[in-house]
C-alpha cells in the first residue's frame, strides 16, 4: 500500500471510530444543556386561550375542556358535548378589551370584554380568566341580557312560561330557597355589624374588635354564601339544557346574577381578611355601574320568582335543597316536602336516617310548617297557601339526633305548637317556636329550673 493510500485508510478508520463513538454515546444520558442555553415556554395569554377555546369548540372538540378551570370544567361535563354545553359559536371577536389583572388571596383574575355571537343562545359579552399553575382558565362566559328582559312588564309573561315548563319551574325553586339561605346567612351572622354601624361604629373598629371565634363566624358565613351562589349558577347553567328561546334572555339574567354576586362576595371577603391581617380597610372596587347592573338583575329575578310561587298552588310536593358545611362546595341533598303527609323521613341501607321532616303548625295560620332535620341541622319551611318557603335554618351540629323526642307539643293559645328535640347527651332540650312573627329557638338543661 503507498504511502497516500495509508493515509487516507488512517483517516477513514478515524472518522468510522468517532461516529462510533458518537452513537455509543447518544445511547446513554444526554449531556446536560448549559443554563443559558435553555428556553422556558411562554404561557398563553388569555385571549390566546379565548382564541384556542373557540377554535375547539367551533370542532365540538372534548379538548376545549381542558381550557377551563376545575369548577367550570366539572360544571360543563355533565353535559357533554361542547356544543350542548356551550352552544355553537359564530366567530370569534378579537377585537375586545382585556382588563387590568386583579389579584387577591384566590387568585390573579381578568376578564376580556366582546361580542361572539351564538346560534341557539345569547351572545357572549364577557369570558373571565383565573391564572392556575397551569397558565391562564376560562371561569366563567357572560352573557348578553336584552333590555326588554329587564322590562318589568315582562315579568308577568315570563313567570306564565315558566309555569308551563316543569324543569325550569323546579330549578327556580330551589335557586329561590338558596337565595333566602344566603339571606338567612347573613342576617344571622351580619346582624351585630348592622346593629354597631347603625351606632355610629365603623366597620373597621367593629372587625378589630371580634374575637378569634366572632371573626370565623363572619369569615364561614361569606364561604357559605358564595358556595351557595355558585350552585345557584352552575344549576341554571347546566342543569337546563333545552331553554326554550322566549326564555333564553331571563335565564342569562339568572346566571349573571348569581355569578356577580359570588364575585362581590369575594371581594368583600378579601377585603375584610386584609383588614383583619394589616389593619387597612380597601373596599370592594365595585363600580356604580356593577353595583347597579346587580341590583336591576336581583330585582328582575325576584319579580319572577315571586310570581312564580304565587301562581303555582297545583303541585303536590315541593322541592327543597339542604345544604351543610361551612367549605365550597357544600354538600347538598335534593328532598321533596309533601304537605299531605304529618312526618317524612328517609333512611339508608343500613336502616340510618338521612333525614326527617315534621309536619306542624307553629305559627297559627293554618298553613302547617315543615321542620327538617339533617347532619346535625335544622331547617324550617313555613307554610304558604303555595307551598313552602325557608325561614330559618341553623348551621353547625348541636348534638340532636332523630330520637323520639322530635316530636311537637302546644305552645300558644290560638292552636299553634312548638318543636322539641332532646340532645345525644340528654343535658339539654332545644325548643323552636315563633315569637312575634319570627322564628325563636333556644335551649335549657334538664333537670334545671331555667
Amino acid at each position: 500500500m503507498t504511502p497516500v493510500n495509508e493515509r487516507a485508510s488512517r483517516l477513514v478508520f478515524a472518522a468510522l471510530s468517532l461516529a462510533v463513538a458518537l452513537c455509543a454515546c447518544g445511547r446513554g444520558d444526554p449531556a446536560p444543556v448549559p443554563e443559558a442555553d435553555r428556553a422556558s415556554a411562554i404561557p398563553a395569554s388569555p385571549l390566546e386561550v379565548a382564541l384556542e377555546f373557540s377554535r375547539l369548540l367551533a370542532l365540538n372538540d372534548p379538548a376545549c375542556y381542558e381550557l377551563l378551570a376545575p369548577t367550570l370544567k366539572d360544571s360543563a361535563l355533565v353535559s357533554g358535548e361542547p356544543w350542548a354545553a356551550f352552544g355553537r359559536w359564530r366567530g370569534f371577536d378579537a377585537s375586545g378589551r382585556l382588563t387590568e389583572i386583579l389579584r387577591d388571596s384566590t387568585g390573579s383574575r381578568t376578564s376580556y370584554y366582546c361580542s361572539i355571537r351564538r346560534m341557539e343562545h345569547p351572545a357572549i359579552v364577557r369570558i373571565d380568566f383565573v391564572l392556575s399553575p397551569a397558565g391562564w382558565l376560562i371561569e366563567y362566559f357572560g352573557e348578553e341580557i336584552p333590555g326588554e328582559v329587564i322590562d318589568s312588564l315582562s315579568v308577568e309573561r315570563t313567570a306564565r312560561i315558566i309555569m308551563s315548563n316543569p324543569e325550569i319551574r323546579f330549578e327556580m325553586r330551589v335557586a329561590r330557597q338558596l337565595l333566602d339561605g344566603v339571606l338567612i346567612d347573613s342576617v344571622a351572622h351580619y346582624g351585630s355589624l348592622t346593629a354597631a354601624m347603625d351606632r355610629g361604629t365603623s366597620f373597621e373598629a367593629y372587625i378589630a374588635s371580634l374575637n378569634d371565634a366572632a371573626y370565623a363566624d363572619l369569615a364561614y358565613s361569606n364561604i357559605r354564601r358564595a358556595a351557595s351562589m355558585q350552585i345557584i349558577q352552575d344549576r341554571a347553567t347546566f342543569n337546563l339544557p333545552a331553554v326554550p328561546v322566549e326564555l333564553s334572555g331571563f335565564v342569562a339574567v339568572w346566571r349573571e346574577f348569581a355569578f356577580l354576586s359570588k364575585a362581590h362576595l369575594r371581594d368583600m371577603h378579601e377585603s375584610m381578611q386584609i383588614l383583619r391581617a394589616t389593619g387597612e380597610y380597601a373596599p370592594p372596587a365595585d363600580t356604580p355601574d356593577d353595583t347597579e347592573r346587580l341590583r336591576v338583575l336581583r330585582a328582575n329575578f325576584l319579580a319572577v320568582s315571586d310570581l312564580v310561587e304565587s301562581l303555582d298552588t297545583l303541585s303536590t310536593t315541593f322541592p327543597a335543597i339542604l345544604t351543610i358545611g361551612d367549605e365550597e362546595p357544600l354538600e347538598q341533598q335534593i328532598i321533596y316536602l309533601d304537605p299531605h303527609q304529618t312526618e317524612q323521613r328517609f333512611e339508608n341501607q343500613i336502616g340510618m336516617t338521612v333525614w326527617r321532616a315534621l309536619g306542624v303548625e307553629m305559627n297559627g295560620d293554618q298553613d302547617p310548617e315543615r321542620v327538617v332535620y339533617f347532619a346535625g341541622n335544622l331547617f324550617l319551611f313555613e307554610g304558604t297557601p303555595a307551598g313552602y318557603r325557608l325561614a330559618w335554618r341553623t348551621y353547625a351540629d348541636y348534638e340532636s339526633d332523630y330520637h323520639s323526642e322530635f316530636s311537637s307539643r302546644p305552645f300558644l293559645a290560638d292552636g299553634s305548637r312548638e318543636v322539641t328535640l332532646i340532645g345525644n347527651s340528654g343535658a339539654f332540650e332545644y325548643t323552636l317556636h315563633y315569637d312575634g312573627g319570627a322564628p325563636a329557638f333556644g335551649r335549657h338543661q334538664l333537670g334545671s329550673v331555667e
